[in-house]
């Protein structure tokens, strides 16, 4: 069997896809991995063939210098026009000719790289979609919130329906644009329907719901392999070894680039708690280390959280995925986006606290972290989340599993 993968994006977009990648190569399937050059070494990790599409372009840095990418309402805009629709125009050619050379029977796209959802079409393979936040399949069952605000069910179910309505009308009209301009297939649905749209996480996370996409399934989370095995440097070490388990405050590949204030008002919280504390993050740096505070431009999440009392991170689904897998409860303060849906799921579960609104505010964080440290039954249900996952099918192989069968 002989499949070609695509993505783009931040690490929460890339890290499922180079996953499903791998555990489809542990399957003795011959993977192809096709991405921008900025991701080669990222994707030969996987020991998964890799194809370049386009010119060499640092994801982070345009993320780094571009703060508007991470504002509500514009930055969904800035995105598609700067990052979004660029990809698509290198990569569909690409995967489509990479197909036809290597013979492949499917291709597995993240759920925007639409590049790779319309080659599966012009080449007629299997198309495989993978969605890596449960925002994305808006469901009025299973409605989302985009921001700092949680209407009534009824009417978040009747928001969810606009905006899926609104978000297809514009959506469709985007690429079916695009889809002129760089000669992809034009039927009655601009957007293919796929054979198999799977979504990385756990059906008690969030569960089935009527309205979901054609051929859904849940594989449960995708973890960064790559991340899982790489060590603590030793200057952590020690300082975990000093004294009583700190918060760790980490705010992912994109949001932590901005995240000056909060690291801030974090280091600032502890200090009143009398909390050590780890900071993770390239903006991190603004906070000053002391003997009870460590600041680190990276550390990998599936070491450091473990050794956490608590974790403050920003709603990102796989630094949720992970902070879920320590078995630590969080407070979320999302930045933009899914994030506020990923940390009302949290505080609907009883898996930690949503800091609605008050992402800079030290004291409104202070007292929110004190009522995660002090709680026994979040502590309990973090616990209990954690054996769901290790005792579930890895979310990876189970994706390569699915996908073996079409």
């Amino acid at each position: 069997m002989k499949v070609v993968v695509t993505s783009f994006g931040s690490d929460g977009d890339v890290n499922p896809l180079l996953a499903i990648a791998g555990a489809l190569v542990r399957r003795n399937v011959d993977v192809t991995f096709v991405a921008n050059p900025f991701y080669e070494r990222r994707a030969q990790s996987t020991d998964s063939r890799f194809v370049g599409a386009g010119n060499f372009f640092d994801v982070f840095a345009a993320l780094q210098s571009n703060p508007r990418y991470l504002r509500l309402g514009t930055g969904i805009a800035a995105i598609w026009r700067d990052l979004a629709e660029p990809s698509i125009r290198d990569i569909y050619p690409v995967v489509r000719d990479t197909v036809r050379d290597v013979g492949a029977t499917a291709v597995v796209s993240h759920v925007l790289s639409y590049g790779g959802i319309w080659a599966a079409a012009t080449t007629g393979v299997r198309n495989v979609v993978v969605t890596t936040t449960p925002s994305a399949w808006l469901s009025r069952h299973q409605p989302a919130l985009f921001g700092n605000w949680r209407p009534p069910r009824a009417l978040q179910g009747a928001l969810t329906v606009a905006l899926r309505g609104i978000t297809n009308t514009v959506l469709r009209q985007a690429l079916r644009r695009l889809a002129i301009k760089i000669g992809a297939p034009m039927g009655s649905n601009v957007v293919p329907t796929p054979d198999l749209n799977l979504g990385v996480w756990p059906e008690w996370f969030r569960p089935s719901a009527p309205d979901d996409p054609p051929r859904a399934r849940m594989c449960g989370f995708v973890f960064d392999t790559v991340d899982a095995g790489q060590p603590l440097s030793g200057n952590v070490e020690s300082f975990l070894a000093a004294g009583d388990a700190p918060v760790v405050a980490g705010f992912g590949s994109a949001a932590s680039l901005h995240g000056a204030d909060r690291y801030r008002a974090v280091a600032n919280a502890c200090a009143t708690l009398g909390q050590r504390c780890v900071l993770i993050g390239p903006s991190a740096d603004v906070v000053a280390p002391t003997p009870d505070v460590m600041v680190v431009p990276s550390a990998p999440y599936a070491r450091m959280f473990p050794a956490a009392s608590a974790i403050i991170h920003h709603g990102g689904f796989g630094t949720c995925a992970e902070a879920l897998r320590a078995g630590k409860p969080s407070l979320v303060t999302p930045f933009a986006f899914d994030q506020f849906d990923t940390a009302a799921r949290v505080d609907d579960a009883g898996l930690g606290r949503w800091l609605v609104g008050k992402a800079h505010d030290a004291g409104a964080i202070a007292t929110a972290l004190d009522s995660v440290l002090r709680s026994a039954q979040l502590k309990t249900a973090a616990r209990a989340a954690a054996a769901k996952i290790a005792g579930a099918p890895d979310g990876a192989q189970r994706a390569a599993e699915l996908i073996a069968a079409l």
